[in-house]
């Protein structure tokens, strides 16, 4: 709360306002005569010691912004970094940045993301840990690959592969440079300006060039045609981590019967020349050309069936004749239970091609949770099919183009239909007569997360890491990792342990290329160290465009190609680049080395299946060990109704719109980055969804402001603390008990930093300067600080605690908000402008903590409840006198507080506040103390508003007529 003048800022905290404010309108008594001399008043309010600085409590957002600037460049915020990487010795703390995409404003997750790493870096830097965190940029992929030719491809422009490159590089390089300057003004600690990196930077694409070899040369890569999800909205293979899935996708489901060519005679004796079929259920009727198997489950019992209303004999799960009475509306009787162990003498006719006879094989994913029991295997459109068929040696069949269309070797009534719409409905046709139902069936679907459109499962050539034989390493690995929050432990796990094999190759421009070239008689790749090398050299040479600029022959010069005993005229340059995935995966490598491990990697939660996983895999594959000693992941953010944001339903915030207003200022006010930072900190870790919200907002500008207000009443009340006191000064018992406090205090909120718990540090801090230091401490003692001549023992006594308090307050919030701690301690009496709180000392000390101050503290507050509880309805406390009786024990406790029977200034007054304390001793066993009010003889001292019994001459007490004569 300010109260300004023309001369100075008049500051106070809440509890204080409160209290002077009470006194300025309390009636005086009945008895008193006002002096004549209007004047004495002015005087007098002008004698006591009011806060005095110019450290604001809020400003506009134009003002704040302004603000801002001075304060990180008064306090060199650029240089921390390189001044902590010079000048701190302690143990080196490593955050390992998983590099964000270089595409688009930074948004709300980037906010998110960044501030809490910048809070975990400061708070190590604070406790003496040299730091290691060196931002990163993806830089490669489509969608920067889309966005910088979208405008040629509207104008009906061809551009070639190196103009691709060279404006994807340009669209990237305009992102960083922007993300970059919002990151910095959000007070990220870094090396901005030298020490990043960036996965198309030269170093970078060599060092992956050569850990790909190093995985290729260990057995781990390898080259295969197996089915990966490929998109054709982006004609490339795609990885886990590049799906984002839609839960109300609807496909076309139909059970459909599969003739059986072949039964066992036994059978036959039992259903006669009845036609028998195997019936199967699927959700993707594109794939049935390309079947070659069905599968059952052996551990299932089944049973040949009769359906009312359908010629002929079905074969099903006994355990799904209910579901599919249900589902037909049919009655289904049972005419014989056959035993799986006589599927191995039946044989089905292919749906399409009745002339093909195919096996039923046996396979423990088929579940009879819906369905018939039996699954059609199509090994080029399913990752459980193909290792079906690896397994028996099935023929990987194909019909499906690049672009998602049946190719011509399918036949000419489905030949160029795109297989998730026209394409199905063609299937669907030409098996009508086989179908027994056909519905929409909604489920969860992989969609392409860069085009938002659907993919499918295609067989394809492509490279992959054989995760299979990384898998029981790395979950070795994890058991000394530590993951936060806890209960995504067993889902990550879970998540590793199933991996599918990882298709690390795909089929686009923007990218750092695979390093291998191929024999064209063979359609083997060509790939050695020697090779391996020779890029490199290339690439300092030419640049990172090499593997599309220069010619075959350069690429694999004539001593190599005489070394491999091939001429140029049979090699062909791959055209695929490596998944982006792999480039971020490995930028430990880049930026760590082989030798360090990181402290911890944090981001969000959505990363447990992406860099997370890819950071350890290859770790694991390339030096035995996992990347990170710790994993932490926060939450994502959604709208005020936890809806995920997106421009399609209007609900994007800006983090810059929070910090410096929208168009509408009514509607989006500026909060100023503290407020982001706050918002950040007490929210983010304890949800997975992250709701950003007005009233959010609102509560973190509030908790922002009450930090202010106090620290802004710290800095007032010590302007003329001299630094260095010139003489030793004894503390108050209520002072020594505030130490004791804060040094709790920081005790504890170096606990929860340490344990990552940032919302619960943000309540610690509100709570503590809410009621132990607001409410309490600094309303107990304005009066010293206020009224007490300058340079007494008790004012300076109260100011030296303050003083304390305003260190610690700051360097406990400062990896919160580190702007706030540094423009405090530009505003700081005794400080030059050249320190910092980042390059200060540890303020707490041991010597704080005094378990005698706390328990005869905890003894007074008890009397001072009492006191209260005693305490007349609508009366106030500083007119009234407090008349203590005590035990012996209690009375020999109290009289640390108060050496005399009757005193108006003692500690026990100040604590108490009351106009004064007869303390007397009992010798009554039944009771520690007693407590009786009543009212203060006398009248109010005009200058310290203090009901007291001796008001001197002029209307004054006697202390406050001692400050005026000096």
């Amino acid at each position: 709360m300010i109260n300004s003048s023309s001369s100075r800022l008049k500051v106070f905290c809440n509890s204080c306002l409160r209290t002077y404010a009470s006194t300025k309108k309390k009636k005086v008594p009945k008895h008193y005569e006002k002096p004549k001399d209007s004047e004495k008043g002015k005087n007098y309010r002008g004698s006591v010691l009011l806060p005095r600085t110019e450290f604001p409590v809020w400003l506009t957002s134009a003002e704040r912004a302004t603000a801002v600037k001075q304060v990180m460049k008064s306090t060199d915020f650029s240089n921390l970094y390189s001044w902590q990487r010079e000048n701190v010795k302690g143990d080196e703390f490593i955050l390992h940045d998983g590099p964000p995409y270089a595409n688009g404003a930074p948004h709300m997750g980037h906010a998110i993301n960044k501030i809490l790493k910048d809070i975990t870096i400061r708070n190590k830097l604070l406790q003496g840990h040299k730091i290691h965190y060196k931002p990163g940029w993806d830089c490669h992929g489509l969608p920067i690959e889309l966005k910088a030719t979208a405008g040629s491809v509207a104008e009906g422009i061809e551009l070639s592969d190196l103009e691709i490159r060279d404006r994807a590089k340009k669209f990237a390089e305009e992102a960083i440079k922007n993300q970059r300057v919002i990151f910095e003004s959000w007070g990220v600690m870094a090396n901005w300006e030298n020490d990043c990196y960036f996965t198309f930077d030269k170093n970078y694409m060599k060092n992956e060039m050569n850990q790909f070899f190093n995985l290729y040369e260990s057995g781990f890569v390898y080259q295969d045609y197996k089915p990966v999800y490929w998109s054709p909205s982006s004609k490339t293979a795609l990885a886990e981590a590049e799906l984002e899935y839609k839960e109300q996708h609807v496909s076309p489901a139909i059970f459909i019967a599969f003739e059986l060519s072949h039964v066992p005679e036994k059978w036959q004796k039992t259903i006669g020349n009845d036609a028998v079929s195997a019936l199967i259920w699927t959700t993707t009727p594109w794939t049935l050309p390309a079947n070659q198997a069905v599968a059952f489950n052996p551990t299932f019992k089944y049973s040949l069936v009769r359906v009312s209303g359908q010629s002929g004999t079905f074969l099903v799960a006994k355990d799904l004749i209910q579901f599919l009475s249900k589902k037909f509306k049919e009655t289904i009787t049972v005419v014989i239970d056959v035993p799986c162990s006589e599927f191995q003498e039946i044989k089905y006719r292919h749906p399409f091609d009745k002339s093909t006879e195919l096996r039923f094989l046996q396979a423990t994913y088929v579940t009879s949770d819906k369905g018939t029991g039996f699954v059609h295997t199509a090994p080029a459109h399913g990752q459980d099919d193909f290792l079906l068929g690896l397994k028996n040696n099935l023929e990987l069949v194909s019909f499906v183009d690049e672009e998602g269309c049946f190719t011509e070797e399918v036949g000419p009534e489905l030949s160029g239909l795109y297989v998730l719409t026209e394409g199905n409905d063609a299937v669907l046709a030409l098996l009508e007569n086989q179908i027994i139902k056909q519905e929409k069936y909604v489920h969860s679907y992989p969609y392409d997360w860069r085009t938002h459109e659907p993919v499918i499962l295609r067989a394809s050539r492509q490279w992959f890491i054989d995760t299979s034989s990384l898998k029981d390493k790395a979950l070795d690995a994890l058991k000394n990792v530590k993951i936060l929050p806890d209960k995504a432990s067993n889902g990550f796990f879970s998540l590793v342990q199933h991996r599918p094999y990882w298709c690390i190759s795909r089929q686009r421009l923007w990218g750092i290329p695979i390093p291998v070239v191929y024999n064209t008689a063979t359609e083997k790749p060509v790939i050695s160290r020697r090779l391996i090398d020779h890029y490199q050299t290339l690439i300092d040479k030419h640049g990172s465009n090499f593997w599309w600029s220069l010619a075959i022959d350069e690429l694999v010069p004539k001593e190599i190609r005489e070394e491999l005993g091939l001429d140029v005229e049979s090699l062909e340059k791959g055209k695929d680049i490596l998944d982006i995935w792999l480039d971020s995966g490995l930028s430990w490598s880049h930026v760590l080395g082989e030798e360090q491990v990181a402290d911890i990697y944090m981001e969000g939660v959505d990363q447990f299946t992406g860099w997370f996983q890819s950071s350890l895999m290859t770790s694991i594959a390339l030096r035995g060990v996992a990347p990170y000693k710790m994993l932490l992941a926060h939450g994502f953010a959604v709208d005020e109704e936890g809806k995920k944001m997106s421009k399609s339903l209007g609900n994007v915030v800006s983090p810059q719109d929070i910090v410096s207003g929208g168009v509408d200022a009514k509607k989006q006010p500026g909060y100023g980055v503290d407020v982001l930072r706050w918002w950040v900190a007490a929210h983010s870790l304890q949800h997975a969804r992250v709701p950003v919200s007005s009233t959010h907002l609102s509560d973190s500008q509030q908790c922002v402001k009450k930090l202010r207000l106090l620290l802004k009443f710290a800095l007032g009340v010590i302007n003329d603390l001299p630094s260095p006191m010139n003489r030793n000064v004894d503390l108050f018992i209520i002072d020594q008990y505030m130490m004791h406090l804060l040094y709790n205090f920081h005790n504890h909120a170096q606990q929860l930093y340490n344990n990552y718990e940032y919302n619960k540090v943000c309540a610690h801090i509100v709570n503590f300067v809410t009621n132990d230091i607001s409410a309490f401490y600094c309303h107990l003692v304005k009066d010293r600080l206020y009224c007490d001549e300058e340079d007494s023992d008790r004012r300076r006594a109260a100011q030296l605690t303050m003083d304390k308090i305003l260190q610690v307050i700051s360097r406990v919030v400062a990896p919160i908000l580190p702007i706030l701690a540094e423009e405090v301690y530009l505003y700081h009496p005794s400080k030059t402008g050249k320190e910092t709180v980042f390059k200060s000392d540890k303020i707490c000390d041991e010597s704080w903590i005094n378990q005698d101050v706390e328990d005869s503290m905890k003894l007074v507050l008890d009397l001072k409840k009492q006191v209260l509880k005693e305490t007349p309805i609508n009366a106030q406390s500083l007119e009234l006198v407090c008349e203590v009786s005590a035990s012996p024990s209690v009375y020999n406790l109290l009289r640390q507080f108060q050496n005399t029977e009757k005193s108006s200034d003692s500690q026990l007054v100040e604590i108490l506040q009351v106009s004064s304390v007869s303390l007397t001793e009992h010798t009554s066993s039944d009771e520690l103390f007693s407590v009786r009010m009543k009212s203060a003889y006398g009248i109010t001292c005009v200058r310290c508003r203090r009901n007291r019994v001796n008001v001197l001459d002029e209307d004054l007490c006697q202390r406050c007529l001692q400050v005026l004569d000096k």
